[in-house]
């Protein structure tokens, strides 16, 4: 089996060493090993690396390259401690990290949208600090179900033992059987389902629906959409920016953010508004996002390679190079 940087960083031994140490000295432990796996496997950091030119080089023109992609290697070691961190730390602690450290007042947004009685569909992507955002809405009351996968056992063992203790409701996506109606049913219950729109690997791509996504135009995923329209589900787009370790930013996009963040874009589907926000932002922080070793996954399965659309005027958030840790 492949060693990978998932599976590196949460090998049992390397978990025992966190836990025994303590988060603080864990952080700077798992940016070591990040950098080390990295200098190992030099493939792998190439093609982040051509990514990140391909894209950002195309539409920031002037931006210190090299600059970016350091902080999108700060970004996705900054991913991998947070990921561990609230699956391993104590539910009080966490707690108590999660709602002193992170801005939260667009949670007004959902309790908005469950009034409606139709459920959320929260979706997110894999940008800036995404695990944190179902403990986060948990702990502060939202009855939550979530959509997920796992690259190792013993993190998926530990990640529902976790999940029970904040009432989170997981979807197995590799064992669940009929995910869709899974997804369906804990809407009807008036829950906020969290899924994420940017699963390049999972995508169930439309044949008739195309979208550009990062200048590669491919069938649009139809997940979103048929879950939204067989339940009638109010479609909020949610991500939880990092500044540093220490500070973050919660940010809800409800319909109307996201018509006006694209306004005078032609735009046909909730599940293509949510995806194109999501680029946009990805073109303004692409310290954010941690996908970037998937790209040749997009980019094999583009049907043509389109222009990279230059960023819009979005006024949401300010560009964050600062330092992570």
């Amino acid at each position: 089996m492949k060693i990978t940087l998932s599976t590196f960083l949460q090998s049992k031994l390397n978990i025992s060493l966190y836990l025994t140490f303590g988060w603080w000295v864990a952080r700077f432990y798992i940016f070591f090993l990040g950098k080390l796996y990295f200098l190992l496997n030099k493939k792998e950091r190439l093609i982040i690396n051509n990514a990140v030119i391909d894209v950002v080089g195309r539409i920031r023109q002037g931006i210190n390259i090299e600059e970016v992609t350091k902080k999108v290697f700060q970004g996705i070691f900054s991913h991998y401690y947070e990921k561990l961190f609230i699956a391993f730390e104590n539910i009080n602690k966490a707690t108590r990290f999660l709602k002193c450290n992170i801005s939260s007042n667009s949670l007004v947004v959902v309790r908005r949208c469950l009034l409606k009685g139709k459920g959320v569909i929260l979706v997110t992507g894999h940008y800036g600090a995404i695990e944190y955002i179902p403990t986060l809405l948990a702990v502060n009351n939202f009855d939550i179900s979530m959509i997920a996968k796992f690259k190792s056992k013993q993190l998926k063992e530990k990640v529902f033992t976790q999940a029970e203790k904040y009432n989170i409701r997981l979807i197995d996506a590799d064992n669940s059987g009929h995910v869709l109606s899974k997804a369906i049913k804990e809407l009807k219950e008036n829950r906020v389902l969290v899924t994420q729109c940017d699963e390049i690997e999972e995508w169930r791509p439309s044949e008739k629906k195309k979208i550009s996504f990062l200048g590669q135009v491919t069938g649009l995923d139809r997940t979103i959409n048929a879950i939204q329209k067989k339940t009638g589900a109010e479609v909020v787009l949610g991500v939880l920016h990092r500044y540093n370790l220490n500070k973050y930013r919660l940010i809800i996009y409800s319909y109307k953010d996201i018509l006006r963040a694209l306004d005078g874009v032609p735009i046909s589907t909730v599940g293509e508004m949510v995806i194109k926000v999501l680029e946009q932002l990805i073109y303004y922080h692409p310290e954010q996002w941690y996908q970037w070793n998937k790209y040749p996954v997009l980019k094999a399965s583009s049907i043509i390679s389109a222009e990279v659309e230059q960023p819009m005027s979005f006024p949401f958030l300010q560009p964050s190079f600062g330092e992570v840790l």
